[in-house]
This record gives structure tokens, sequence and C-alpha cells, in this order.
């Protein structure tokens, strides 16, 4: 089954809020960096404003969940 696409995972970043502001973190330019490995691992990357950000876990699993919400297209043989 192939990876996700950088567009569906960048939608599904778009979607998480960031939990103090409401707004998405992609608009608030949080994303440092988005890895997809050829096995459909992805590894995100997010920028805080401080390194204690009290609000890191919640970010953590809004993002994890967001990104394994992505729909996984099966190819069929």
């Amino acid at each position: 089954m192939p990876p996700p696409t950088h567009d569906a995972v960048h939608g599904a970043l778009a979607r998480v809020l960031d939990p103090e502001i409401r707004r998405p973190i992609t608009e608030l330019g949080m994303i440092e960096s988005v890895d997809i490995e050829p096995d459909g691992r992805v590894r995100v990357g997010v920028l805080l404003t401080v390194a204690a950000c009290p609000m890191r876990e919640q970010l953590n699993r809004d993002v994890t969940t967001a990104v394994s919400a992505i729909p996984v297209s099966r190819q069929c043989s």
C-alpha cells in the first residue's frame, strides 16, 4: 500500500488547532517538517513557542490523531 502524500498530510494537519489560539497550526507556521517513509510512517516536526509548552502533549495527540486518520488507498492487483 502506498504511503500518504505530502498534500494529504498537510490537509490533515490543517485541521489541527493550536489549543490556546484556536487557529490551524498550518496557518500559524508551526509545521517545521513532514517526512514520509516508503513504508508509510509519517514524522511531523512541530514548532512550539516555548520548549516547556504546557500544551505539548495535547498537540502531539491531535497531530497523531489527524495524521492517523488519513485514508489509505489500496491498490488492487
